[in-house]
Order: structure tokens, then sequence, then C-alpha cells
């Protein structure tokens, strides 16, 4: 006997709508439409709280991975670690392994990467995202689609980060052929990295949506068959760069003559430097330094707001300074080197529109990613402001009923 209802969530991370636009021919005879939506200013960090909660980044208080936070921060232990040799320390191999490492001792269960960020610094930040948000309970604020569906007893799927694209997707076919689960939210990772090593038009591109096409026709075919009705979505939380040119903005900064964690601190991401000021001697030289600068420009409070990321204590900044279109910041606490492909810059760029299709119509009112939130609600029968809910829910929500399926 077939089930009654499934909605499908499939979240092709980096599948923005210039990506979509050149690769006409995936799910094409399926696709009941689609449509480009506006992503948020940041990386994944803070689009998927925002798609997941429906809430910008100021209100659900996520945004970068690190900030400056020297009292409260999680790696004070690793100082020692600062004697490790750049030629080791920035291997990725041993960058993968040491973040494995740093994340069991911290007790993160959210996704935590060091990338290249010097160990002599680490202890000078916290880390956001220490809770895995894909659960209960995983914003520091606001709720979730999860916790609505935990309170719910909606048996529903998530990814397991830990695990690659074709894992989940075994996972998920499995559950959708047992009838186990009425909703499912799987992310793939796979085009984003290609994309980060290769550029955002290779050729590889096209040979990878093809098998994402053969992959996601066998899960909708089998809930076809399991359930008597069927909708689903891929979506992606932004788009990608080709990345043309970088620029060590940290020897600018460095020009200045400041003292580092006497005058200021600094974080160096991608495409975005954030600054924290002890003088204002430091705030002045170094925001006359970047206000005219040919790589990019500082972000106005007004600018900031607008794009749901303005935070009024400065956790995640006081300047913030983004980076042209293209250009990346190398080195940085991202990485020694630039990629061929990068995300993360102005959101009004072509490059930067995330993607939405559908075997159902899309609302008019959906124009951003947080606004898939809203999809979401209506596929579950589900009603309610996630900005004025609880962000804890029941607690007879931790029951074995309610908890996703395991992997």
């Amino acid at each position: 006997m077939k089930k009654k209802k499934i909605s499908l969530f499939l979240f092709i991370d980096a599948f923005g709508w210039e990506v979509r636009q050149r690769n006409p021919e995936f799910l094409k005879d399926l696709i009941a439409e689609s449509k480009p939506l506006e992503t948020i200013l940041g990386y994944s960090s803070a689009c998927d709280p925002s798609i997941i909660s429906g809430l910008t980044p100021a209100q659900h208080k996520l945004w970068s991975s690190y900030y400056y936070d020297p009292d409260k921060s999680p790696f004070k232990w690793t100082k020692p670690l600062s004697i490790l040799p750049d030629f080791i320390f920035l291997r990725g191999r041993v960058r993968g392994h040491l973040s494995k490492w740093v994340k069991k001792k911290c007790g993160f269960t959210g996704y935590f990467q060091l990338y290249a960020v010097p160990f002599k610094e680490l202890p000078l930040f916290n880390y956001a995202e220490q809770k895995r948000i894909w659960e209960a309970d995983g914003l520091p604020e606001g709720e979730t689609i999860f916790d609505r569906m935990m309170a719910e007893n909606i048996p529903y799927y998530v990814h397991d980060s830990d695990i690659g694209d074709e894992e989940r997707l075994a996972n998920l076919l499995a559950h959708i052929e047992q009838q186990t689960i009425d909703f499912a939210y799987c992310s793939f990772g796979k085009l984003d990295a290609l994309m980060h090593a290769k550029g955002n038009a290779h050729p590889d591109i096209g040979k990878l949506m093809q098998w994402y096409d053969r992959k996601f026709r066998e899960l909708i075919a089998a809930a076809e068959e399991n359930y008597e009705e069927v909708s689903w979505y891929v979506f992606t939380d932004h788009g990608m760069h080709n990345v043309t040119g970088s620029y060590d903005l940290t020897a600018d900064i460095q020009s200045l003559e400041l003292k580092w964690n006497v005058d200021y601190a600094a974080f160096y991401d991608s495409t975005m430097a954030r600054f924290w000021f002890k003088t204002e001697a430091a705030r002045r030289k170094i925001f006359q330094c970047l206000e005219n600068h040919s790589k990019g420009r500082i972000l106005s409070g007004a600018e900031l707001k607008k794009a749901g990321v303005f935070f009024e204590d400065g956790q995640y900044g006081e300047l913030i300074f983004l980076m042209n279109s293209g250009i990346q910041i190398a080195p940085s606490f991202m990485g020694e080197k630039p990629c061929a492909g990068m995300h993360g810059y102005d959101p009004a760029d072509p490059d930067s529109f995330a993607s939405l299709s559908s075997n159902k119509p899309i609302p008019e009112s959906v124009t951003k990613i947080q606004q898939i939130h809203s999809i979401m609600l209506n596929e579950l029968n589900l009603e309610g402001d996630a900005s004025s809910s609880p962000r804890t829910p029941p607690a007879s929500a931790a029951t074995t009923k309610r908890r996703p399926p395991t992997e």
C-alpha cells in the first residue's frame, strides 16, 4: 500500500541560477517551474541556517564561522600547536585530520573545519556553529523546520554531514522504499567541491549534473511507487564565481604597523575581511586604508542591515570589507592559495544567485533563499512565524518516534 504523501527537499550545494541555466537538461521533463533566488551575504554558515529557519543571520545569530572572543574561546588549549611548521600544518590531509581531532576535543557536533587559521591566532577566536543545526534546538535563536517536525511527530530524514553524496542518496532511497518518512532534507556537496577546484564552467560539471539527474530520477520514481503524492524541490544556497585574481590584503594591513591583539584583531575569510578594534587609532588607520581600496569596499551599516547581517554588538566584526567579485583574499585564514571558484561575494551579482526548481508551482512571494522555509511549512501543513517561535521544542520532542531516521 502507498503512503499518503512525501515532500523531498534536495539541496545541491552551489547549484546557482547561472549554473542551472548552463545545464538545461537537468530533470528537464520533470520540472514544472524554476526560478532564481537571492542569496545571503556570506557563506554556507549563514545560508543554511536561514533556509531551515526562515530567518536572517541577524535573527538566528549564525553568520561567519569564526569570531573574535579571546575570553570565551574554546581553543585556548591549542596554543602549544603553534609550534607546528606551516609546511606541515597547511597540507590538506593534515589539516583535515587535525580538524576532526579538534572538533572531538572541543565537543562540537556542528560542521567544523580549521581551514588555514593559524594556531597562534586560533585561541583568540570562538566558533559559531558548535551545535549541529539539523537537529532540535540547533540554532542560537529561533527554531528550524526540524524543531517543528519533532514537536509535531512528523517522521523525516536529514542527511549525515560525515558521509558522501552516494551514501546519502542510498540512505534516503532506503527510507523512501520502506515508507518510514514523510519529509526529507538532503544536502549534496560534490558540485560545490568540483567548482571550487575547477571553476563554474568546466566540462566535468555537465557530467556531474548528469549523474545527479540519474540519481534524482531514481529517488523520484521510488517516491511515486511508494507514496500517493510526491512533492520535490531541488535548490541551493548560493551560486559560484570564477576566481579571476587574488590579493594579499593581510599585507596591506600589516604595513600599517599596528600591533595584533593590542591595536586590532582580524579574520580573513576568502572574500571578506572582518576587523575588531582595541584602539581608535587602529580603527582610523584601517578605515583609511580600506575606504578607497581598488579590490573591494567597506560595507556600511545600512548595507549590512539590508542584507540581514548587521550585529549591534559587533560579534562578527566591527568593520566588514567585501572583496570585488572574482578577487579572492590569498593568503587568508581559509587557505594559502586561491581556488578556481569561490562564493561569498555581493549577493546582487548574477553568479551569486541561488536556484529553486520543483514539480510544483513556486509561489511568486518566494524570492529569497530563507523563504524556502515557508514552502516547507506549507508542504507539512504547518503554520507560524519562525521569528516569534520558541527556541527550544517541548521536552517530549526527544522521543524515538520524533527523531530523524538514523544512518
